[in-house]
């Protein structure tokens, strides 16, 4: 079932529209700005509702949103070194706006990337679904043509308990460019607004992750996680290590780093990437993603006034887990290239299948 309101209006006075996707067992809401997800309310072992994912009060919250709270970011996610890229022959000129000399880009503009810009959004009854789409032209945000972004987001309940969010991102272009989206959503399977989520127990699907430099752009080195506070191959709380005398760690003030998922294959099926367990409430998240690697994120900065509910979060609080293409990949020719062309669209899908396990 879905349903529709107007959540508010942007400074221009254009409507911004809040949808709300339910299922016997959740609820999910999302909105046009930014295709954000706003909130995801599923069971927890004992079968009372609680909201797993961090969010704002008011529209008006998002505007700023430095954190990028359930929003999809684009057209490019993550840093680039210089804010400079070849794509084909052309040189791309990114929004200088991240690091100590604001040298690199941070997702591709702050100003007026993906996230925040009005998505126009129809809902699929059928399909128990919403999506959302938003139109760049030609050498917008220093990046070639004429590109058409959509996400399809979809809620369904699994015959074995479960709860499953879908995201599907495409993009079509009339010229070679370069796309790399992913979600910014941060969980709390206790609650958002439950305080710290390092007591998460998580596994990662990764043998391997990207160290990053002092400004936090990947270094170019793969590192393998055998014997560092990386290693999530078995079953750890998120915090467990957190706080370890590591450079990589000191540098981000926790874990803020790109992992690379096992078993990559270009237009393969959503792969297992991590999977996680909250103990005090009994509910459990496996998130499934067709990219090479995703960026595991702690929420080391966070420090967020207005929540919703009369929340606030601060360090910690929720930890994201954003499929991507490596990050500054295209400095980095030797690893995947999320190269998009008219003949061949981007698309990547990422899957939340939440549920429960007996306490």
């Amino acid at each position: 079932m879905i349903s529709s309101e107007v959540l508010g209006r942007m400074p221009t006075g254009e409507q911004v529209h809040l949808f709300t996707i339910s299922t016997p067992r959740a609820r999910l809401r999302l909105m046009e700005f930014g295709a954000a997800l706003l909130s995801l309310e599923v069971p927890d072992a004992s079968g009372a509702m609680g909201d797993v994912l961090l969010g704002m009060a008011s529209l008006e919250d998002y505007f700023d949103n430095p954190a990028c709270h359930g929003s999809t970011v684009g057209p490019i996610a993550n840093r680039t070194d210089g804010a400079e890229m070849v794509v084909g022959s052309a040189a791309c000129h990114l929004a200088r706006n991240d690091g100590p000399g604001l040298q690199n880009n941070l997702h591709t503009s702050l100003v007026s990337g993906l996230h925040k810009r009005v998505w126009r959004a129809v809902p699929d009854e059928r399909r128990n679904a919403v999506r959302l789409t938003c139109h760049l032209g030609e050498g917008e945000l220093g990046l070639p043509g004429n590109r058409t972004f959509t996400s399809n987001v979809s809620l369904v309940d699994l015959p074995n308990g479960t709860t499953q969010v879908t995201i599907l991102y495409t993009c079509t272009t009339d010229a070679l460019t370069f796309v790399n989206m992913t979600n910014h959503s941060y969980f709390n399977l206790a609650g958002h607004d439950t305080g710290t989520a390092m007591g998460t127990i998580v596994r990662l699907e990764a043998d391997e992750f990207l160290p990053v430099r002092e400004d936090s752009v990947s270094t170019g080195e793969i590192r393998h996680v055998d014997g560092t506070p990386f290693d999530f191959r078995e079953p750890k709380a998120l915090g467990r290590n957190i706080d370890e005398s590591d450079e990589q760690l000191q540098r981000a003030r926790g874990y803020d780093h790109c992992f690379c998922i096992r078993g990559w294959k270009p237009g393969a099926p959503p792969r297992l990437a991590l999977s996680a367990y909250d103990p005090k409430s009994g509910r459990m998240l496996e998130i499934r993603v067709t990219t090479p690697g995703a960026h595991l994120y702690t929420g080391n900065w966070l420090d967020d006034t207005h929540a919703k509910g009369g929340g606030t979060y601060g360090a910690r609080a929720g930890f994201a887990f954003e499929p991507e293409f490596y990050p500054d990949c295209a400095h980095h020719f030797s690893w995947p290239q999320p190269i998009c062309t008219p003949s061949q669209p981007y698309t990547q899908t990422i899957v939340y299948q939440l549920g429960t396990v007996a306490r």
